[in-house]
């Protein structure tokens, strides 16, 4: 029996956990690939087709459209609280740890002074250089202050789905032209602040979100006969059309969807294989019974992304040069110690999500609620 819970749809807590599997694996399998792996190459374009725009579509279903009715001001203060703070604390934790551990920080030299300048003020107006993963949390704050300042126009499911499709074209049209945010072209401190650019683009997949929520898609329990050929459909059109998305890509070394670089593709393909992997989480999270601690892990899936910036920096270009060493290069092979480092990565992570929340929920992204060394911010 499914528990009940009012505030929260444990569908799309499950469905996070899914999603953030998928973030640890590809991060992991991304390392693989840069040391040339084929086999990685084809399961890095395969979990980033997809992963990326489905926290977009899941962060569009929970949006309560109440919270539009309060003030600016009021509504600034909660998003800077709950995203803003706790990126600032996650990069300060960071900027410790680098003192303490050698980790892969793309041509960062630290600890030094340089380092951190340089770090700091790429973090400032470009990439995240300390916790690479804790972009996402920007892109989210951006993406919901446009939602703020749009969704008041968009009231009508029809005029949702008109906004999805109008925010799309626009936004891959400046990202496709403009190419604003791209390293390879020297391009990181720039016009990119909270990558307000890609923010464009990603509010359709958000308002997507907005109106599955309001028509109820998967709400309610789906019986079997239907969520497992939807899985099974959803998954073969993701596995059949990822490839054929061949670009253009903006950050060209990676041919494949890369969010944070603004790289789509095709202007079909892209959406089209986005939607199928977001239905195919959605159906197998719908699948899945709502065990405690998995649907206590989706509920903290700010605090993973920024943890796994341990094992992005720290841990994954160290296991990675192991595997290629140590083991065949094959597909089975790749996917199995993918899954393993993953399923390792997100265990280890259980024990810091309980102190967070334990001791400083307000630093990250709770200020709602009274801790034992501080008090609520809202």
């Amino acid at each position: 029996m499914e528990p009940t819970d009012t505030k929260r749809i444990l569908v799309i807590d499950i469905a996070r956990l899914y999603a953030m599997a998928l973030v640890f694996s590809g991060h992991f399998i991304e390392r693989i690939m840069l040391l040339n792996n084929p086999a990685a190459a084809a399961q890095y374009k395969f979990i980033y087709s997809f992963h990326m725009l489905l926290f977009f579509v899941l962060a569009g279903y929970v949006a309560r459209e109440s919270a539009l009715t309060l003030g600016f001001g009021k509504y600034l203060k909660y998003r800077a609280l709950s995203r803003l703070l706790p990126f600032v604390f996650f990069t300060a934790v960071f900027m410790v740890l680098t003192v303490f551990f050698s980790g892969d920080f793309f041509q960062l030299h630290l600890p030094s002074v340089k380092g951190y300048l340089t770090g700091l003020l790429n973090t400032a107006f470009g990439i995240p250089m300390f916790c690479v993963p804790s972009w996402f949390i920007l892109m989210i704050f951006s993406v919901e202050m446009v939602h703020y300042a749009a969704f008041r126009f968009l009231q009508s499911n029809a005029r949702i789905l008109i906004g999805a499709a109008v925010f799309y074209v626009v936004g891959y049209w400046l990202n496709l032209e403009l190419d604003i945010f791209n390293p390879v072209k020297g391009r990181i401190i720039g016009w990119n602040y909270l990558f307000i650019h890609e923010a464009v683009t990603m509010y359709a997949f958000y308002l997507l979100g907005v109106y599955l929520r309001r028509t109820k898609v998967l709400m309610e329990k789906v019986s079997p006969r239907i969520a497992v050929p939807g899985l099974i459909i959803s998954f073969l059109i993701v596995l059949f059309t990822y490839n054929l998305n061949t670009g253009p890509f903006n950050f060209r070394p990676y041919d494949a969807v890369v969010i944070i670089f603004a790289s789509h593709g095709h202007f079909l393909w892209f959406p089209v294989t986005a939607m199928a992997g977001s239905f195919c989480i959605l159906f197998l999270a719908r699948l899945t019974p709502p065990q405690k601690t998995i649907v206590w892990m989706g509920q903290n899936t700010l605090i993973l992304m920024c943890l796994n910036g341990i094992f992005y920096h720290f841990f994954n270009p160290r296991v990675a040069k192991w595997a290629v060493e140590n083991l065949p290069s094959s597909a089975p092979v790749v996917f199995g110690v993918g899954c393993a480092m993953t399923v390792a990565s997100l265990a280890c992570c259980i024990p810091l999500i309980f102190l967070f929340n334990r001791y400083i929920p307000q630093l990250v992204g709770k200020p709602k609620i009274e801790g034992p060394l501080l008090r609520n911010f809202i």
